[in-house]
């Protein structure tokens, strides 16, 4: 994207200083305030194009909840929306008293009154901005701070709900660092925030404003975010300048306007046409996966000492009768990696969910002996990066072939022993909750740390195949019988992510995702890879593999089919969606998968389309109409 220079480029001057930007009905207002003996004075200054500003004379007051007039000279990081029946506002008074601080909402009816609504505890937020949900009758209030966050409110008085996590930065792209809120409003599209994610280097200033829509009926959900700035410039900054903090925008219809406000009291004014919703994103991560609108369905249980931490990176089983079986890895405060075990009928509601693990690991073959591990055994995702555990079985993937269900885990020891561990459980058992696993076997070599190794669904050829690699290609190894098996395949396949295809969006391949499924045109496998612009994040790729040997690709998706954008899925390790079970039911392939190491998600989309995509390469028969970045 162009950089803007900016440089010396302040585009006005107003008396007094300047502290919010508000539009309506064609004109825009900014609210500023000059010094005087007694205190600060609020006044109104107006425009009809967003540039050219006269004063207005009225004064504006701000009364609080015991009608005594606030205290201007204590009051910062002013925001104000307007609503049906007004306009709201928000700031922060700042305290003497340590931790007293508040964020402050207040409401109008002519912009000139204002009275405060209630008084919150701001947390690490530096600004909120409150849009009206139409739909719920609700106002939406969108904070800042570590990560971005959602507060709903009926009447603005009380807020009974604590702030929600929505959107956190991301690696690796634009807005890696703190991300400030600067407005919102209700679009055509959902509720639309921007925020600020400037960053200062130096002498220079890289001014940056991100997007994001939320779902009018639900607006905790993310439905687009932009992939990359929707405006960014450079300003040369000097101490005088900075810091330099965002006023607001307004939005004239066919444009929007942006304002900073520089440390020696000028105005940056930026203008960009109001359809800034990418075409470039489109274009690299089209939607489509559609996910499951009530995702998560399966979260971690407050006070379980087994899957209280994480529930997440599901395998699925479809048995003989259409009962879909979910065995999910779930991770407790002691660290350890259990499998536990749901159930569903239609693969996307539960029907039931057992309270207690029915597969743990043992000594040897995923529990590690406390004495030689070196590293807290407690879990702790800062240092156990990879779900937060220690040790345990990790990430199962199960299949069902004949009689019997069979399932590989990851036996995770400590960063020193990571081993594939294959085990087994008859049909008729796993359907009656008889958890009588065979004892597990240990195929991966003790040299090797292993992960994401898969079975093939049906015997190829008459015998097992177990999928060990996809990269530098795919490498599988044929077994006559898994039960009587009691070998160790060893893998050529080097540890960590490998290369992936050149001048691709699959830059870096981490590896396998769940086991394949069989269609008319062959084997469809999907794998995790990195993009090189964002190897921070873990997206979803596909490719066909032919029927009769699957070490052959057919076709390999020219983009990611699913990318970890929604709140869900940056909640617990940010930017992962990790899939590890599919299915076919009807005419559509359903994908499972955990989101941010943490839930338990569902996607799904036509296997014809998918495979016409995988095919052709483009993507325009999905709907491409709220792209997913």
């Amino acid at each position: 994207m162009k950089k803007h220079i900016l440089k010396s480029q302040k585009s006005m001057k107003i008396s007094g200083l300047p502290l919010a930007v508000i539009s309506f009905a064609g004109k825009v207002a900014i609210l500023h305030k000059t010094s005087s003996k007694t205190s600060p004075i609020l006044s109104l200054s107006w425009s009809h194009n967003g540039v050219d500003f006269l004063p207005d004379s009225k004064k504006v007051s701000i009364y609080t909840i015991s009608k005594k007039k606030e205290k201007i000279e204590a009051c910062i990081n002013f925001s104000i929306s307007n609503t049906p029946n007004g306009f709201v506002m928000t700031y922060i008074r700042v305290s003497k008293i340590k931790n007293k601080n508040k964020l402050v909402v207040a409401r109008s009816k002519d912009l000139y009154r204002w009275d405060i609504k209630s008084e919150l505890d701001p947390g690490d937020s530096q600004y909120g901005a409150v849009v009206y949900d139409r739909q719920k009758d609700k106002f939406e209030m969108y904070r800042d701070g570590l990560f971005i966050k959602n507060q709903p409110s009926i009447s603005l008085s009380v807020w009974k709900e604590k702030p929600r996590l929505v959107f956190t930065s991301r690696v690796g792209q634009f807005d890696a660092g703190r991300m400030s809120i600067i407005g919102g409003t209700v679009s055509t599209d959902g509720v639309l925030v921007f925020y600020d994610a400037s960053v200062e280097n130096n002498t220079k200033t890289l001014l940056q404003v991100g997007a994001v829509i939320f779902d009018i009926n639900n607006p905790k959900h993310i439905v687009w975010r932009s992939g990359m700035p929707i405006w960014q410039g450079i300003v040369d900054s000097k101490d005088k300048t900075r810091p330099i903090k965002h006023l607001g925008f307004s939005n004239l219809g066919k444009e929007l306007i942006f304002y900073w406000l520089t440390a020696d009291s000028n105005i940056i004014i930026v203008r960009i046409p109001a359809m800034f919703r990418e075409t470039e994103d489109a274009r690299h991560h089209p939607k489509i996966m559609d996910r499951f609108e009530n995702n998560p369905i399966i979260e971690p249980i407050a006070g379980s000492h087994w899957e209280n931490e994480g529930t997440f990176n599901p395998a699925v089983v479809e048995d003989d009768e259409g009962i879909i079986h979910i065995l999910y890895r779930a991770v407790g405060g002691d660290g350890i990696s259990r499998i536990g075990y749901a159930k569903s009928i239609d693969g996307v509601s539960l029907t039931g969910r057992l309270p207690y693990p029915v597969f743990e690991p043992a000594r040897g073959y995923g529990m590690p002996e406390p004495g030689k591990e070196m590293g807290p055994q407690s879990y702790n995702p800062y240092i156990y990066t990879s779900g937060g555990g220690w040790g345990g079985s990790e990430d199962p993937r199960a299949v069902r072939i004949g009689d019997r269900v069979y399932m590989l885990y990851t036996a995770f020891e400590g960063w020193n022993s990571m081993r594939i561990a294959l085990t087994s459980i008859s049909l008729k058992d796993f359907k009656s909750g008889n958890w009588k696993w065979r004892k597990p076997k240990l195929i991966s070599s003790p040299e090797n740390r292993s992960k994401n190794w898969l079975i093939f669904p049906k015997k190829i050829k008459g015998k097992f195949a177990v999928l060990h690699s996809i990269s530098p290609k795919v490498l599988v190894d044929y077994v006559d019988d898994l039960d009587k098996f009691d070998d160790i395949i060893y893998s050529p396949r080097p540890e960590g992510p490998q290369p992936g295809r050149k001048n691709s969006w699959d830059f870096l391949l981490k590896g396998s995702g769940p086991p394949p499924v069989l269609t008319e045109k062959g084997w469809l496998l999907l794998y995790h890879a990195l993009e090189k612009t964002d190897t921070g994040k873990y997206r979803l790729g596909a490719m066909l593999l032919d029927k009769d040997d699957p070490t052959k690709i057919i076709y390999r998706s020219a983009h990611p089919i699913l990318s970890p954008d929604m709140h869900y899925e940056n909640d617990g390790k940010p930017g992962v969606v990790y899939a590890s079970g599919a299915l076919i039911r009807g005419e559509d392939l359903y994908v499972y998968y955990g989101g941010g190491d943490k839930v338990v998600c569902v996607a799904k989309t036509q296997v014809s389309k998918l495979l016409k995509y995988l095919a052709t390469g483009s993507a325009k028969h999905y709907q491409l109409d709220k792209a997913k970045s």
